[in-house]
């Protein structure tokens, strides 16, 4: 039996190539914003990842701890004309209606990571915001035990058994097809090699050396969002951190039509179930396809 932990970020609630539930978003003047096509294929896998959630927590005998990696509204920003509307209240709505889906399995934790300001306001303004509703609705959010905040910009989670998790919305990732893989190897050591750095001088200079690598270790697993592509650093046999960056709920948007033309964003939520020391990565993924074929040439 394993802790089961889902991390789902990038869900831009607003958008118009974002997560929509399939009622639409009622407009201030009265107006109602549908999903497209897409949106709706979008939201049947919304639907179909947190019901296979909910299989691998039966399997596990486990309730689910979920967290949520920012960036869960798309916002007003870079005058994008790609937006429902520009209320940011509606975005929140849109993404309280979306968070019923997972809310439904009744986790017995919920973590909230904040996002990039230019989605989610300064200090991420809409995250809290959304936190608190939550905790309204009699959820258990977890606050930051150091702010108090309900959302925070990174989370140190130790699992039950032994496993530390670092989670944060930011993080690195290579641009190209082949250095995806490579990258993320890197960018492990370099997380690694900087918090184990960081242990070793409290060693030096504490009193009791254990105590003190045990609170500043790093983390087993390093989960980032952000750049809408799920990468795998893979397991390390010498303990070096492993680095999941997770897939979005956003199609590609006209930004990234012009800086990343060849990629598709990967969909989905990842699960981490974690056993004793052991940690099992399951991404639940989806896959849009590119843009119709057309034929030229031939008789009409």
């Amino acid at each position: 039996m394993g802790q089961v932990i889902a991390i789902a970020g990038d869900l831009h609630c607003g958008s118009t190539v974002g997560l929509c539930p399939p009622e639409g978003i009622a407009l201030d003047d009265g107006g109602l914003y549908e999903p497209s096509e897409a949106q709706r294929w979008l939201w049947e896998c919304w639907e179909a990842a947190w019901a296979e959630v909910k299989v691998i927590a039966r399997q596990q005998r486990s309730k689910v701890t979920l967290c949520l990696n920012g960036d869960l509204i798309d916002g007003d920003h870079h005058r994008t004309a790609q937006i429902a509307s520009p209320l940011t209240g509606l975005h929140v709505h849109c993404a309280l209606e979306s968070l019923r889906v997972p809310l439904a399995l009744k986790p017995s934790e919920i973590h909230i990571m904040r996002g990039t300001p230019a989605h989610v306001g300064r200090s991420a303004d809409a995250e809290e915001g959304i936190a608190k509703a939550i905790k309204g609705q009699l959820w258990n959010v977890v606050p930051d035990p150091d702010t108090g905040n309900l959302s925070s910009y990174r989370r140190i989670i130790d699992v039950e058994g032994g496993v530390r998790l670092d989670i944060a919305h930011h993080g690195r990732m290579g641009r190209r097809a082949h250095t995806v893989g490579s990258y993320s190897r890197l960018y492990s050591f370099d997380i690694w090699a900087e918090r184990m750095l960081e242990a070793y001088r409290h060693m030096r200079e504490g009193d009791d050396p254990l105590a003190a690598f045990n609170k500043h270790r790093p983390p087993d697993v390093a989960v980032r969002s952000h750049n809408h592509r799920y990468a795998d650093s893979g397991r390390d046999h010498r303990g070096v951190t492993r680095v999941i960056s997770t897939p979005a709920w956003q199609f590609a948007t006209e930004w990234i039509h012009k800086i990343a033309a060849e990629s598709l964003a990967d969909l989905g939520v990842v699960v981490l179930v974690c056993q004793g020391t052991e940690v099992e990565v399951r991404p639940i993924l989806f896959s849009p396809e590119r843009s119709t074929v057309l034929n030229i040439g031939k008789d009409q």
